[in-house]
């Protein structure tokens, strides 16, 4: 039972630099008509920044936008270590057969 805090439902109160800087951004992408090298292109603020650098600046600037789009991957160690009895196409025969493949193993040693 809930005594009290926000009632299931309500949504957060809207923060005004968070929506400053989400239209800033998404103005930045937004295409519109400029001048590039001479001639009436559509490109983003963003498009005309990027062809301005030089090809290594443009990769590292790449490569730093995407980490807010793919996850970190993290190192997992794994355990390989498995114990695998081997059994012939005879000893699986033998125990759908209903006879016991370990009773002839045993037998052999």
């Amino acid at each position: 039972m809930k005594t009290g805090g926000r009632k299931k439902g309500t949504p957060n109160k809207e923060n005004p630099l968070k929506g400053f800087i989400r239209a800033h951004s998404l103005s930045y992408f937004e295409p519109k008509n400029v001048n590039f090298n001479g001639k009436e292109t559509i490109m983003s603020d963003f498009e005309l920044d990027m062809a301005e650098l030089a090809p290594d600046d443009r990769v590292n600037a790449e490569l730093r936008l995407l980490e807010f789009h793919t996850p970190k991957m993290k190192a997992v160690d794994v355990d390989m270590s498995a114990r695998v009895n081997v059994r012939t196409i005879e000893d699986k025969l033998s125990s759908l057969c209903g006879e016991d493949a370990d009773e002839d193993d045993d037998e052999d040693d």
